[in-house]
């Protein structure tokens, strides 16, 4: 499915400095300055930090606290845009070593959907990689403009070794979702050092090292089901390689670096055409008559997005990343960053509003959990503050799915109760010991 452009360039875009977990950028432009598409207007001040970039021409109309997706207020560049489309002078990079490949990306400020700068994904200090995954189950097509499914999986497949290369990884493996039909017929077939991979799924206890074996290749590309949740890594690792994430850590922790396809993409683009990441791809749901996925400009406010929808009906609520486990806006004036994956309208008739009834005990929370938690238990107990018993019972070990919200029939808001028992604990203990959940023991041993 090929992404279409935003029609219109907004009047103004406001580009945050911090779209990154880690320290928030330094400013490196003034009020009153003209930018150019593709100037560096924040630059890093740590490691764990990625540099920002203008993604339109313009003035620059101020420096100041601006509404965000997540919910806060954060520093961020206004610019009053022109019609202008000069940009600054993008140089690719042939054959970058290692060491380009990690500057190259900072440089660019390409960041994970979930936060983090992805140089420090795939050089973590003090930690060596050895396997490279790109998750490709839940947006397999958000990233950028291809002209065709094949066009996609070649440059998925550069990408990969793009991302090997930078991290030192020996082997690196592709996971589409296995009922998306266009990926598998895009990937299968595709050559790699001469050989054509075939997509394999990932099927009961088979992990990804039976098709290293079985395919001779140290690159692999293999389907599974999609996997929801904010906080998947830890459990799609183990999904995918049987390696396994203690409590706290994560999958760099057991030498896995794991990718999205916009950050493989924007690497692909800084590389091939030296472009640094400015633009994103955005999928768009709800009553809309508009394109499923919209290329935008990093920095455009939500409310120029929905001006290029036709809406049928009131807005009712904006929400950003999901309607299960994303975030309701209070103001459309916030703006797409470099994590912003997708948005939903729903009209004020498609809003929940019904209220909370007693729970039944009818235990459907439970069936639904993928990581067999006990939400009817969890729920209860973080209602009540009894944080030290929920962390007793492995609550950090939650994905945040929001597949027990989702079954609950007395509309308990299961997954909101989980969320905050998560942050009172995180709060309290600044060094969580690691425990073990019975559904998922810890350690760092077997898989590949």
């Amino acid at each position: 499915m090929e992404s279409k452009r935003l029609k219109t360039i907004p009047e103004k875009v406001v580009i945050p400095l911090k779209q990154h977990n880690g320290v928030a950028c330094k400013p490196l432009v003034k009020k009153g300055d003209q930018v150019l598409i593709g100037q560096k207007i924040g630059e890093s001040v740590s490691y764990y930090s990625s540099d920002v970039h203008s993604s339109v021409c313009g003035e620059v109309t101020g420096i100041e606290e601006a509404p965000n997706p997540n919910g806060n207020k954060v520093l961020s560049v206004v610019i009053k845009t022109t019609e202008s489309e000069e940009t600054v002078a993008f140089v690719p990079k042939k054959h970058p070593s290692q060491k380009e490949l990690i500057t190259i990306m900072q440089d660019a400020g390409i960041v994970e959907h979930y936060g983090a700068p992805t140089h420090t994904v795939l050089k973590p200090e003090g930690k060596k990689i050895d396997l490279v995954l790109i998750n490709a189950t839940a947006s397999e097509w958000i990233g950028g403009k291809y002209a065709t499914p094949k066009e996609y999986a070649s440059q998925m497949m550069d990408a990969l070794k793009l991302l090997m290369k930078a991290s030192g990884a020996v082997k690196g493996a592709i996971i589409v979702r296995k009922d998306d039909e266009d990926s598998i017929e895009a990937f299968e077939g595709v050559k790699v050092d001469g050989k054509a991979l075939r997509v394999a799924p990932l099927l009961g206890t088979r992990r990804l090292g039976h098709y290293f074996k079985d395919q001779g290749s140290n690159v692999v590309v293999a389907s599974q089901e999609r996997v929801l949740g904010r906080n998947i890594l830890n459990f799609f690792t183990y999904n995918v390689t049987g390696r396994k994430v203690a409590l706290g850590c994560n999958p760099t922790d057991v030498g896995v670096a794991v990718c999205g396809v916009k950050s493989a993409k924007a690497l692909y683009d800084a590389v091939h055409e030296g472009k640094p990441y400015y633009e994103t791809v955005i999928s768009m749901e709800g009553a809309v008559n508009c394109p499923e996925l919209m290329l935008v400009r990093i920095g455009t406010p939500f409310k120029d997005i929905v001006r290029e929808c036709t809406f049928n009906g009131e807005i009712g609520k904006i929400i950003a990343n999901g309607v299960i486990t994303g975030i309701a806006q209070y103001t459309d004036e916030v703006p797409v960053t470099k994590g912003t994956t997708r948005i939903t309208l729903l009209t004020k008739e498609q809003v929940l509003r019904d209220e909370s009834l007693d729970c039944t005990h009818c235990a459907r929370c439970v069936d639904a959990c993928p990581v067999s938690l006990l939400p009817t238990r969890l729920h209860v107990l973080a209602e009540q503050g009894r944080f030290d018993e929920c962390r007793k019972m492995h609550i950090q070990f939650c994905i945040e799915c929001g597949r027990c919200s989702f079954a609950c029939p007395s509309k308990i808001h299961i997954l909101q109760l989980i969320r905050y028992a998560k942050n009172a604990i995180e709060q309290a203990y600044e060094d969580d010991t690691p425990k073990e959940s019975p559904n998922l023991k810890l350690g760092c041993c077997g898989g590949e």
